[in-house]
């Protein structure tokens, strides 16, 4: 079953089926008239034409629609329609139907092929928004099952018994020799486990709210491992701008969480560089990290950044870039995401 859908689940596969399947209702009423190759030929022409029109509208007209600028939409409809007509008139009475158009008057033969290109744009737009939406499910499904599996790992890499021994041994700490620090990395630590359960769940999340937990987990990696550990952390966003703009929740974190997880090392110097820069809709992230020992037992970043590859490429395909590089001494991870206003 996972097969079927994964074959099914392939842009062009869809295409074809939509192409084949319009086609044969388009001649169904003329199937026993295609007795021969050349009726054939003339057919998938005549077709071809139809769903060019089609697809021409679904690119370049329709989103005049959908951005409510009705004017420009209907101009441009009409005038689209006209041009296919003046296409379709020719191919059709010099050439696949002579002997049919030659008693009929050019008034009614141009109209006959313009209401032809309405009836087809209107039935084959309607398949591709239906494949449109059929397609947004399956990602949002995915995206769930993916964002799921994220909060799983998350939990367990960061709010595991290991890591709150050694959060709260450092709280202990502060509490005797900095004692007005406490409340405030108490009130972090709570944050950044109530965000993981709570905002962790959502689709989307404002920018400045994933900014803010991602502040939140530096904080406390800064408490726990800043005196062995060299870490700057930097935003460069405009004001109001990250409250305007969404994002998928726990990406961004994700890539942090593998620098310092993957940057320990005794051999040279230990640190964990991040950047974070906003330049109208588009994110930039940063990172770069020290390459951690070969140490027995220790686990590859690669389950997780194929996890964050594959939710990326869930909600913001063709919208981002994400770019590895590594060598013996340094990893550097640099994402740029397209965001979407809220």
């Amino acid at each position: 079953m996972a097969h079927t859908i994964n074959w099914f689940s392939k842009h062009y596969l869809q295409e074809i089926g939509i192409f084949a399947a319009m086609f044969i209702l388009t001649m169904v009423n003329q199937w026993f008239q295609l007795d021969s190759f050349i009726a054939v030929v003339k057919g998938l022409v005549f077709f071809v034409v139809l769903y060019a029109q089609a697809k021409f509208h679904w690119h370049f007209i329709l989103p005049l629609f959908w951005s409510r600028q009705y004017g420009k939409y209907a101009i441009a409809t009409l005038c689209a329609l006209i041009i296919g007509t003046l296409v379709l008139f020719p191919i059709d009475s010099f050439w696949i139907e002579p002997d049919i158009f030659q008693q009929e008057s050019v008034i009614s033969i141009l109209l006959y092929h313009f209401v032809i290109s309405i009836a087809s744009i209107i039935t084959i737009m309607f398949l591709f928004l239906v494949r449109q939406h059929a397609s947004q499910i399956r990602k949002r499904t995915e995206d769930k099952l993916l964002l799921a599996e994220m909060n799983i790992r998350l939990l367990h890499a960061r709010l595991n018994p290991h890591f709150l021994f050694n959060m709260f041994n450092n709280l202990y700490g502060v509490s005797l020799t900095e004692p007005e620090r406490a409340p405030d990395l108490i009130l972090k630590l709570s944050n950044l486990i109530r965000y993981q359960l709570e905002e962790g769940r959502k689709p989307l999340v404002s920018l400045k709210e994933e900014i803010a937990f991602i502040e939140n987990y530096i904080a406390i990696e800064k408490e726990r491992i800043g005196k062995r550990c060299e870490i700057s952390y930097t935003v460069q966003c405009g004001d109001g701008e990250p409250e305007q703009l969404s994002i998928a929740p726990l990406i961004l974190v994700t890539l942090i969480e593998n620098a310092f997880k993957h940057s320990i090392t005794t051999a040279r110097k230990w640190y964990v560089h991040i950047n974070i820069r906003l330049e109208q809709r588009t994110l930039l992230v940063d990172i770069v990290n020290s390459s951690g020992d070969s140490l027995p037992g220790r686990s590859s970043t690669g389950i997780g950044l194929a996890t964050i590859r594959e939710r990326l490429e869930l909600l913001y395909a063709g919208d981002y870039q994400l770019g590895i590089s590594r060598d013996e001494n340094e990893f550097r991870a640099v994402l740029e995401i397209l965001l979407n206003r809220r």
